[in-house]
């Protein structure tokens, strides 16, 4: 698995038509990990910083999905910054922000996306299973709500699985976090 212990700048892609939960759901989780360790809740050393706007140049960026992915594949100039950004750095998908991920041939052999759209991600790589998918540097997660989950995973690879579990207890997640579960379970 990917080493991510030093990530500490992460930015997460919006555009028109995003949709809202694919960012917000992720953004949630990262955020909350900072405000609990200002709380003393949690312990780590450096807290994470995560831009809407990249302040700083990113070690990690989270591409969501929404209506507003058709257009943007067919955008050269953006699939080619996508395609330099991973080259060198981690980079993560929501839902159809696979499909973006594939478009720019970032996709490894296998990938997630919501589940209504895994015909058009065959186009580019296999359909996982689960709802966190990790291919070496390409981090793609399953539907809209799997935002949270790809958050989660996050933590357990910047921090630990420890301070992942105490992020989704705060966020009273119903059940045991478990980003390779098909589907949470209600």
């Amino acid at each position: 698995m990917i080493e991510l212990r030093n990530v500490r700048n992460i930015a997460v892609f919006i555009f028109a038509d995003v949709e809202e939960l694919d960012f917000v759901g992720v953004y949630e989780v990262l955020c909350k990990s900072r405000g609990m360790k200002e709380e003393g809740v949690l312990a780590f050393d450096s807290p994470l910083r995560v831009d809407i706007i990249a302040r700083e140049s990113p070690v990690l960026l989270i591409i969501p999905g929404g209506n507003g992915i058709t257009p943007l594949m067919k955008d050269t100039s953006l699939l080619e910054k996508i395609h330099q950004f991973a080259q060198d750095h981690v980079i993560c998908s929501v839902c159809t922000g696979s499909l973006l991920l594939g478009a720019a041939g970032v996709l490894g052999k296998k990938a997630l996306t919501h589940h209504e759209h895994v015909a058009d991600l065959k186009a580019y790589a296999e359909a996982a299973t689960g709802r966190v998918h990790v291919n070496n540097k390409v981090i793609t997660s399953a539907g809209i709500s799997s935002s949270i989950d790809l958050g989660l995973k996050l933590l357990e690879m910047i921090y630990d699985e420890k301070t992942a579990q105490k992020v989704a207890d705060r966020l009273e997640l119903p059940a045991r976090y478990n980003p390779q579960a098909s589907i949470v379970r209600f």
